[in-house]
């Protein structure tokens, strides 16, 4: 369903907005040329006059334009890596066929990880700011988010479910031929297990004090406040074993780890298929993945009628811990936002105390000390991102020494690298599209601040015939790469983000009807007419004979499709919502 809403665009670009004189500051110390993200407080404020063709980049506050444009990424690489065409493709850009990495493999994790992120933004507990909070019923509240979670998962399973049927009428094959198993419906049920989970961390466990864990879920509340306990009985008076007291959210990536390690070394073995212990975890036919999928699904539900299934039941264990850590960062943006919403108010009321004052340089100070928090704050969810993200990949690299990279069974270390991948560069976006803006914006107070200091305009900029030719041409590229392209890069994965499952959809559909329509010369040997998608790639870069380069400038071409289209929708506010 499409709707038209204004709610997804980019409210950090900064050379867009023209700056204020510094008479202008005097007269009015809030003026704010940029609005933060993230912070519900700047939207309410009167803003500068910005072109209309920008104001579809400003994002509400719980939203990050960083993780759109990797939403977007990982969008442009499916399509990419999806719509390869030719007799000759470059490895980087295929599944292996088991064991190995490649760029392919990136999306996929990247897709349930940003999922994951999505989920503590979207949802959140009943404020206590919010009227009536007292008398509101928690039950009703968090089984209508319950319901909301259920429909959700299920609409992103069915439309995996509709891609499927549309195989069937691919292949002319009958229903006792669906694959169950795929894209789609793994993305759907691992982020209904993480969402559940954190509904219920939200309704058993939203007062700090009382994380949720067994011993919480079990512990019966009495009508009576209970009195503190002495720090003497603290320890007696907890009948709970030490694994009780661990939280939810830790227990569940921790049970999916240990069932799956369970299942995999416990020694099954594949009906009439000769198998060593090496070959369970180097050959296909052999795995604990295979062997469970031939049990559920049997060969005519599985993909291409294998003996297992890449979206098959066992890894879909390992998969939820991609969603699980894409939860945890997603938590770590909402404490984000609410110290970023914090310093603003406490600023906000230092300011009004200042009004008074005949010292011009007070309010500006104020503005720079309020910046240097928020740039603080910026920094170090930054660094935890980063080094944190570098560190999982690292442990996923190093286990793979025992426990090989696979993304066809998923194993525990592709599962750990690839959502330390996520992050490291889920954190190289934050800082270039959300964070780096803050930078810019405290580096132009500090030059207010000394140029009000010593009485004196700052420089703005250097007029250009001041300048050599050479360095002309040097600040004309440095602007290009520091404007234009950043701007593309927003304007191309920004819009693709915001519409990811819908281009997945379109270009799947649109691949696979290319697939059943026949067109071009017959074959003179075997008299057949090839599909149009093998037709149409040799028709044009086919003619080229330059090996795998042909088929990645056929696929970029078409993914150019779907960027205009993508822009066309973010242009017109119409978004694919689920």
């Amino acid at each position: 369903m499409a709707t038209t809403e204004n709610a997804h665009g980019d409210s950090t670009v900064i050379s867009t907005l023209s700056p204020t004189t510094l008479a202008e500051r005097k007269d009015n110390p809030h003026i704010d040329d940029h609005p933060l993200p993230l912070t519900p407080e700047t939207e309410e404020q009167d803003a500068p006059t910005v072109a209309p063709v920008r104001k579809r980049f400003n994002l509400p506050s719980n939203r990050l334009l960083s993780l759109d444009l990797l939403r977007g990424l990982a969008i442009f690489l499916m399509i990419t890596c999806n719509s390869q065409n030719g007799p000759e493709v470059f490895d980087i850009l295929e599944h292996p066929e088991w064991i190995g990495f490649s760029v392919a493999d990136c999306v996929f994790p990247s897709f349930l990880f940003i999922s994951g992120v999505a989920i503590p933004l979207a949802m959140r507990g009943p404020s206590p700011s919010e009227p009536n909070y007292d008398h509101m019923n928690p039950g009703k509240f968090f089984v209508r988010q319950a319901l909301r979670v259920f429909k959700r998962a299920l609409s992103i399973m069915c439309l995996g479910y509709v891609l499927a049927l549309y195989g069937l009428v691919q292949l002319q094959v009958g229903g006792d031929q669906f694959r169950w198993p795929g894209v789609l419906a793994r993305i759907g049920f691992c982020y209904g297990i993480v969402a559940w989970m954190h509904l219920l961390v939200l309704y058993r466990g939203r007062q700090p004090e009382k994380p949720l864990s067994i011993a919480y879920l079990l512990h019966k509340k009495d009508s009576k406040p209970a009195t503190p306990p002495k720090k003497e009985e603290t320890k007696s008076s907890n009948p709970w074993p030490w694994f009780a007291q661990v939280t939810l959210q830790y227990w569940l990536p921790i049970g999916c780890l240990v069932i799956w390690l369970i299942a995999t070394y416990s020694g099954v073995k594949v009906d009439d298929v000769k198998c060593t212990k090496e070959s369970m975890i180097l050959e296909p036919e052999c795995s604990p993945q295979a062997y469970f999928d031939l049990k559920i699904f049997g060969t005519a539900h599985t993909y291409r009628h294998n003996n297992f299934d890449p979206e098959g039941a066992l890894s879909t264990l390992t998969s939820i811990l991609n969603v699980w850590f894409g939860w945890f960062i997603g938590c770590t943006v909402r404490e984000f936002n609410a110290q970023i919403k914090q310093t603003r108010a406490d600023f906000k009321l230092r300011r009004d105390a200042t009004l008074q004052s005949e010292d011009e340089e007070i309010p500006l100070q104020e503005q720079v000390f309020e910046q240097e928090m928020v740039v603080r704050t910026y920094t170090t969810l930054l660094g935890e991102w980063f080094w944190w993200g570098l560190l999982w990949m690292f442990v996923g690299l190093l286990f793979s020494l025992g426990l090989p990279l696979s993304k066809p069974s998923w194993t525990a270390t592709f599962a750990v690298f690839h959502s330390g991948l996520s992050q490291t560069v889920l954190a190289i976006l934050f800082f270039k599209f959300d964070g780096q803006p803050q930078l810019k914006k405290l580096a132009r107070l500090h030059k207010d601040h000394q140029g009000l200091a010593l009485g004196v305009e700052p420089e703005r900029a250097v007029e250009t015939h001041q300048r050599s030719t050479m360095l002309n041409v040097y600040y004309a590229v440095d602007h290009f790469f520091r404007h234009w392209f950043r701007w593309g890069i927003k304007l191309v994965l920004g819009s693709m983000g915001r519409n990811a499952i819908l281009l997945y959809m379109c270009a799947e559909l649109v691949t696979g009807t290319c697939f059943i329509i026949h067109a071009g010369p017959r074959d003179p040997e075997t008299g057949e007419r090839p599909d149009l998608w093998t037709a149409s790639f040799v028709s044009t870069w086919g003619k080229a004979d330059i090996g795998g380069w042909g088929s990645l400038f056929y696929s970029l071409g078409f993914v150019s499709i779907w960027v205009c289209v993508a822009i066309l929708l973010d242009h017109k506010k119409l978004y694919f919502k689920v």
